[in-house]
């Protein structure tokens, strides 16, 4: 059983705040490709001499994806936010085009860094990455299309409005599960950040955020304490996921096939960060007991979140993305995990990949806003 909007959907227009998120998302990436932005001069060779020096040698697929997500929805943004009338072909060509332009002129500013290193391997994955975006953004602009010009029945219809920021939200999910966290699924870790800041604005004398949690647990804490917040965060985060996309989607078999896919690619891209930590020989650490005891609480959560109403599973979404934020920035501590981050983070991740750490940070400050919104208004329409 599913329940239905209150009113059928209306003209879809991307509104201010999307337009404003894209260029802001473009604006990040350029950003993030040409950090630092200092000491520039020319090289020796061309700025697109790089078009011609082949691959890489050395590469990682951890690198690539991380490519191939940000132009991912960096081309979603550009497609719902400024081509939402266009034809779909016509849109998928020139967000792709427009995507593939940005990353070949950026690759081509590397050339003037000496701490950044020009690659085709960055600017093909980027072109890859801007058509998946663009060809979701089309496919939802044709879809939300249609349903402008024939009013179809709820079981004909496999969204629930024309492109939505649910969407992107979940695309910007799914991004951030390749930043490697020790809770599976953690998102909104703002204790690092708030800690740097702090460094930058006070220097040494700026407090450790980090008593808090360890005055919390001390040196003594049952190790179940841990288990359990774990298992705590992991169902909050199922929740509030699953409540997004049974927004998004019309009939339990689509719902059911949508989960079942951003469970894989989920578990998919959580592999591949935990293998940055703990080696490629484990894969699957992230497999703790507290993660599979949130696995299974939360699926079989799920089942009853898919009956529930828009607003009533709104305010659900919206608890478990507050719930499970607190949950992440208390858990405590692991030392080891902590000093191997924090390694990589010194110079063994893209600059992209800072960019979507930047994402897993303010992501539930963006799903609660857009359960808000869906939580308040009687139509369902999203942002």
């Amino acid at each position: 059983m599913f329940t239905t909007p209150l009113a059928s959907p209306g003209p879809q227009r991307a509104t201010a705040l999307v337009r404003a998120l894209s260029l802001l998302f473009a604006a990040a990436v350029a950003f993030a490709t040409l950090y630092p932005l200092v000491d520039w001069r020319p090289r020796g060779a061309g700025a697109f001499a790089f078009l011609l020096g082949g691959l890489p040698r050395y590469w990682t697929w951890f690198d690539v994806l991380s490519n191939v997500l940000a132009y991912g929805v960096l081309a979603l943004l550009l497609s719902i936010a400024w081509l939402a009338r266009a034809r779909p072909w016509v849109a998928f060509v020139v967000v792709t085009v427009a995507g593939s332009l940005l990353s070949l002129s950026l690759e081509a500013a590397q050339s003037w860094l000496p701490a950044r290193v020009p690659s085709l391997l960055d600017w093909l994955a980027n072109t890859a990455g801007a058509a998946g975006g663009a060809w979701l953004g089309a496919t939802l602009n044709r879809a939300a299309q249609r349903s402008e010009r024939v009013v179809l029945p709820v079981r004909d219809r496999w969204f629930e409005q024309g492109p939505p920021m649910g969407w992107v939200l979940l695309l910007l999910w799914l991004s951030a599960q390749l930043v490697p966290q020790r809770l599976l699924f953690a998102t909104g870790h703002v204790e690092p950040v708030l800690q740097r800041l702090l460094g930058w604005m006070l220097g040494p004398e700026a407090p450790d955020l980090s008593w808090a949690a360890d005055r919390m647990w001390g040196a003594h804490a049952p190790a179940g304490y841990g288990v359990a917040i774990e298992a705590a965060a992991v169902i909050c985060a199922l929740c509030a996921v699953g409540s997004l996309a049974f927004s998004l989607v019309h009939g339990s078999r689509r719902r059911l096939l949508l989960v079942a896919g951003i469970a894989a690619v989920a578990f998919a891209l959580r592999s591949l960060a935990t293998q940055m930590v703990y080696g490629v020989s484990a894969p699957f650490a992230w497999l703790t007991p507290g993660a599979q005891g949130g696995l299974v609480v939360g699926t079989v959560l799920l089942y009853g979140l898919e009956t529930l109403g828009p607003r009533t599973r709104a305010a659900f979404g919206l608890a478990a993305t507050l719930v499970g934020a607190v949950l992440v920035n208390i858990a405590p501590g692991d030392p080891y995990f902590d000093t191997t981050v924090a390694g990589l983070s010194a110079g063994q991740l893209s600059n992209l990949h800072g960019l979507l750490r930047s994402v897993s940070v303010v992501w539930p400050a963006l799903a609660v806003v857009w359960f808000s919104r869906r939580g308040g208004r009687g139509d369902a329409r999203s942002l």
